[in-house]
């Protein structure tokens, strides 16, 4: 069981890594800005085909390492460590090819000086948030409400909680660690799951008060992009955090009524998890890459996007004092990353963190 839940993760995030440069934006090419009347370039085109196949090569070669190895190691720890091994060896080639691109595109835009006698300009569209489409904040509320409900259910049960309270679950979904019973420590699960919600929700927030950019030539088809994208990424979010308030809603009752979690009862719900989780990754990457807007072939358009680059440190961490925006969409990747120089963003990610770190050294 074990082989088989490990064996599908690896294959769908192999499957993300290897389309990743066919699913971004066509004109961020390895987290490097070009303009559209550069994005057919053969070196560029040869560049995501290689990337592709080799991801794709290194990444079977691994799967096979690790159904193999998996078969003639007894040991549950050795096991353990080979499936994660691998699957962070497949992550650290596809890492190292986009470093090693990201600077070939760098250098080869240098030297063709792409973009540089063309008119930079950044579309915005503000009268779009009337069509915005993303879920209203009572969708994020809700998980809020059953997490306050868990807490005051906890209390009032705490006499029947066992004086040996789990705090950590392996893969089978069985219980392998516990921690002496204490108020903080029966509490603990939920709070975490608070903080969680709240990150989540905060995020989803910041997302829908972030810029709506637009491909200056190509604005309607962005748009409809931008939109549909911050909604199925609202989906995404709220599916994710209503998935993840059951599962802790579980967990927490099976430490005061341990029967629940008896056997491998709670393998199942651990499985249902991973599955929405994998499935709305997927979801959104399979939409995003429907959405893509598409450039033709030797444009010869006089203004581009504006050229940020100077604000993303390897195409991968961004931060723009100027950009109000908390959350952008990622350069290279799928999904929404943060705006370092923003200092909202370390109000919405840093503190429920820093809040769930500190609960996990106190208690669990």
């Amino acid at each position: 069981m074990l082989l088989g839940v490990f064996t599908t993760i690896y294959i769908i995030n192999l499957a993300l890594q290897v389309f990743i440069p066919y699913i971004v934006r066509e004109t961020i090419i390895f987290g490097v800005t070009v303009p559209e009347q550069n994005v057919k370039h053969p070196t560029l085109r040869n560049m995501k085909k290689h990337y592709a196949q080799i991801v794709g090569i290194f990444g079977i070669v691994f799967l096979i390492v690790m159904i193999v190895g998996f078969s003639f190691i007894q040991s549950t720890f050795i096991q353990g460590n080979l499936l994660l091994g691998c699957f962070f060896a497949m992550l650290a080639v596809s890492m190292a090819l986009y470093w090693m691109n990201h600077h070939k595109v760098l250098k080869l835009k240098k030297q063709e000086q792409w973009g540089l006698h063309i008119k930079q300009v950044r579309s915005v569209d503000l009268t779009a948030r009337s069509r915005d489409e993303m879920l209203p904040w009572p969708f994020y509320v809700a998980p809020l409400g059953v997490t306050i409900f868990l807490i005051i259910f906890t209390l009032l049960h705490y006499e029947q909680i066992p004086d040996k309270i789990a705090v950590h679950w392996g893969p089978r979904g069985e219980a392998d660690s516990w921690r002496n019973k204490s108020y903080f420590t029966a509490l603990s699960l939920p709070l975490i799951m608070l903080m969680m919600q709240c990150m989540m929700w905060g995020v989803v927030d910041s997302i829908k008060r972030s810029a709506i950019k637009l491909a200056v030539n190509r604005k309607e088809e962005s748009l409809e992009d931008q939109l549909k994208s911050r909604k199925y990424m609202s989906w995404s979010i709220m599916l994710i955090s209503y998935t993840l308030t059951i599962l802790f809603t579980v967990l927490q009752l099976s430490n005061i009524y341990p029967s629940i979690a008896e056997g491998n009862k709670l393998l199942p719900l651990f499985i249902f998890y991973l599955v929405i989780i994998l499935g709305s990754l997927l979801a959104y990457a399979w939409k995003k890459r429907q959405l893509r807007v598409k450039f033709e072939e030797n444009s010869d358009s006089k203004v581009m996007d504006l050229d940020d680059d100077r604000f993303w440190k390897g195409g991968l961490i961004y931060m723009n004092k100027q950009d109000p925006s908390v959350f952008v969409e990622k350069h290279f990747g799928i999904g929404w990353t943060m705006n370092l120089a923003n200092p909202r963003g370390y109000i919405v990610i840093g503190l429920p963190l820093l809040i769930m770190l500190l609960i996990c050294i106190f208690a669990l």
